[in-house]
């Protein structure tokens, strides 16, 4: 899902780049001491799961589990998710320096729009289990329609490319969706103080 530096074009990574750093200005704002362990442990967390690649055809699947860090921090999954997608550009090379904003909107604002879908209780109806998948699906589909959107707007070679990774990120909705329900689970299990507060 990391875009790497060059893909897109300057005028794309140059507005992208300003809005990421507005939203990461608000999510730092709301970074509250009693909430700085979370976003440093939901940040290893991404940090993690990204390399966990899942052969799956002709490509792999990786985790990012955007929707289930969202609804724990909220705006703040924004500064967490940039903070390990800095480290892993900087240390690693993964995605590229120049578009970390990119890619910060990506993952980091999807993250945070998860969270404001569940906190505005539209799909309070639905069955725990059901709410739980979708947090999963949620975030990889957000994520997937921003990347589609800065591939559409960048170049128009980029078009049929762009509808193609919508269905090749699919199968990444559906793992996610599940690992996802199967968290929630296990900590609904486990450690149910933790649920205590979430609009979910």
């Amino acid at each position: 899902m990391h875009i790497s530096d060059g893909i897109l074009t300057l005028e794309v990574t140059v507005v992208s780049t300003t809005v990421a750093t507005l939203f990461l200005i608000y999510s730092f704002k709301n970074l509250s001491n009693d909430k700085i362990a979370l976003a440093s442990a939901f940040s290893a967390l991404f940090f993690v799961a990204s390399f966990i690649h899942i052969p799956f055809g002709f490509t792999q699947i990786h985790l990012m589990l955007l929707g289930f860090i969202g609804v724990f921090l909220g705006s703040v999954a924004i500064f967490s998710i940039s903070l390990a997608l800095i480290l892993q550009a900087l240390l690693l090379g993964f995605g590229g320096v120049s578009s970390i904003g990119v890619n910060v909107l990506i993952m980091g604002l999807a993250s945070y729009l998860v969270y404001i879908i569940f906190k505005l209780n539209f799909l309070r109806a639905l069955n725990e289990k059901i709410k739980f998948f979708l947090i999963g699906f949620s975030g990889v589909f957000i994520s997937t329609f921003i990347l589609f959107m800065h591939l559409i707007l960048s170049k128009e070679e980029y078009e049929k490319l762009s509808y193609t990774i919508i269905f090749a990120n699919i199968p990444t909705m559906i793992l996610e969706s599940l690992v996802t329900l199967f968290l929630f689970l296990y900590i609904k299990r486990t450690m149910p103080s933790l649920l205590k507060g979430l609009n979910i």
